[in-house]
């Protein structure tokens, strides 16, 4: 489960929020500066984390503009996800690293809260036991705002400090709306590549019809990152199995 943070990953961390408070775009030189910042603190090994294949954060939106009905879809279809034969033989094919998953909730500006903390996943039995975890929880916000930058800031954070040293490092941001929060997305997004995050975005249609095209340009940032679209919060489930088993593919592919 959780571990602690090294010293070297919070003081990169730090150095490089403090860049991007200065250059929120992250453009030219200075976002080759955080980039090499990010390069060389944050992605040195460390010795006492364990390793895992994939660390995933999987951050669904729980703002006002997600109905109870709506927010409950996105939960049993994340649930039914680590039941699916599919997606359960992917997880086995990452043995025996396994991956770490964990689960966040987001609302508006500084709304994110963890309600499963990373997860070590090695076993069908332990996906369905993780699945079964994310059932039993139920809308955490009804912010008016929607701050995709808060779900990115608070994702690059957990990953510092979890415990684990995956050979990838994904957030994937579930939402039906753009960013409306007021802080810096593009910031945001810049401190998840400089950390050598990867975004990848599951953009629900249900209301505004060129989301998916919104979170490829705004959203997703870093190594083969992509987006997915669900038409509706019906379709929901299939495109979070669709999306699991791209961030779950083999290690090298």
């Amino acid at each position: 489960m959780a571990g602690h943070i090294s010293n070297a990953k919070m003081i990169g961390m730090r150095t490089i929020r403090f860049i991007l408070s200065f250059y929120p775009t992250g453009r030219g030189l200075w976002r080759g500066i955080v980039a090499l910042i990010g390069f060389a603190v944050l992605q040195a090994p460390a010795k006492a984390e364990t390793p895992v294949a994939i660390e995933l954060v999987l951050a669904l939106d729980a703002s006002a503009s997600m109905s109870r009905e709506e927010f409950d879809l996105q939960i049993s279809g994340l649930a039914a996800a680590f039941k699916d034969p599919a997606v359960l033989q992917a997880l086995q094919d990452l043995a025996p690293l396994g991956v770490a998953i964990s689960v966040t909730q987001w609302g508006g500006p500084g709304e994110s809260r963890t309600v499963l903390p990373f997860t070590h996943i090695t076993t069908p039995t332990e996906a369905r036991a993780f699945g079964f975890l994310v059932s039993l929880h139920s809308q955490t916000f009804r912010a008016a705002a929607t701050s995709i930058a808060t779900a990115i800031e608070e994702g690059v954070t957990l990953l510092a400090a979890n415990g684990f040293d995956g050979r990838r490092r994904v957030i994937d941001i579930s939402g039906d709306g753009r960013d409306n929060g007021g802080l810096d997305l593009d910031a945001a997004r810049n401190l998840a590549l400089a950390s050598g995050v990867t975004i990848n975005g599951l953009a629900i249609e249900s209301e505004q019809r060129e989301l998916f095209e919104y979170y490829e340009k705004h959203v997703i940032i870093g190594a083969d990152s992509f987006a997915i679209r669900a038409v509706d919060f019906a379709d929901f489930p299939r495109a979070m199995r669709e999306k699991l088993l791209r961030e779950l593919r083999p290690l090298g592919s």
